[in-house]
């Protein structure tokens, strides 16, 4: 393993406490993405989660069929706990709440996830800005993401939004360690947009048993991420040596400038020196 150097430290430790950056979204995206193999999916160009309007979305999006149990599951194929199942009374559509209807009725079957998935790039910088969390929580979560993708079989295969679940679940659970006083989950229902309560509380759940409730990161590990955020960091900004020390001003108080033109300035004549030519010119009659 490469060692982190104080240097290094230094500069992270300025990531952190930063906002989120675009190029950090990207790298946090790519790692999510690398967790687990999940189907693709085709997004529309055109497709209105670009201008912020569509965010809120049936719970049941992810799942085309489920039953009305409230029971886990497990996915014999991947191993991983099924998505948690929604009672109907959780189910929002828009601002209303759906009421299921007395009488047994026949249903239109839920339109497919590909053409109203959101994007994970999308989604996880709309959870960033809502939940106004800094850079530090999220490269935490990256750590519990890392660990996740070594427990997982070669063979394991997602849904379209298994990405989403892994980095909320990572997120909330990052936060929730980090910092003494975070948020509840009732408010990341609202950053999350696209999952119920119930899906929320029962996905942190799942994820702590997989991490086999160790919250605990290693050194090791932490010095692979703070190595590759700081190394991006530095490919992105161009600025190796600005971090740590700053250029001193030049010493511009014996001259002045005046600018001849758009392009070039030449130094202004300052008092001092008319008076010593003018002193030599005498001398020399």
């Amino acid at each position: 393993m490469e060692p982190v150097s104080p240097r290094t430290l230094t500069i992270f430790d300025q990531i952190s406490k930063s906002t989120v950056t675009s190029y950090l979204l990207d790298y946090v995206t790519k790692e999510f993405e690398s967790i687990i193999p999940c189907p693709s999916v085709n997004y529309q160009q055109n497709d209105t989660y670009s201008n912020n309007k569509r965010l809120r979305s049936n719970s049941n999006d992810c799942n085309d069929t489920r039953s009305k149990s409230t029971r886990t599951q497990v996915n014999s194929a991947s191993g991983l706990p099924s998505p948690p199942l929604s009672s109907p009374d959780s189910q929002q559509l828009g601002n209303t709440y759906y009421q299921p209807p007395t009488n047994k009725v026949n249903r239109p079957p839920t339109p497919p996830l590909s053409s109203r998935a959101i994007p994970l790039r999308f989604y996880i910088e709309s959870v960033v800005q809502k939940s106004r969390i800094d850079a530090g929580t999220l490269i935490t979560s990256l750590s519990y993401a890392r660990r996740l993708r070594s427990k997982l079989s070669s063979t394991s295969r997602g849904m379209e939004c298994t990405h989403h679940r892994i980095f909320i679940a990572t997120l909330i659970i990052a936060s929730k360690y980090i910092h003494d006083s975070a948020l509840k989950n009732k408010y990341w229902v609202g950053y999350a947009q696209i999952f119920s309560p119930s899906e929320i509380n029962l996905m942190e759940k799942q994820l702590l048993q997989l991490l086999d409730y160790n919250l605990e990161i290693k050194s090791v590990d932490y010095n692979l991420i703070i190595n590759d955020v700081v190394k991006l960091y530095l490919l992105n900004n161009n600025q190796q040596s600005k971090v740590i020390e700053q250029k001193k001003p030049q010493d511009v108080s014996n001259c002045s400038f005046e600018v001849v033109d758009h392009n070039t300035t030449v130094p202004k004549p300052t008092l001092l020196s008319r008076l010593k030519a003018t002193t030599s010119i005498l001398t020399s009659l």
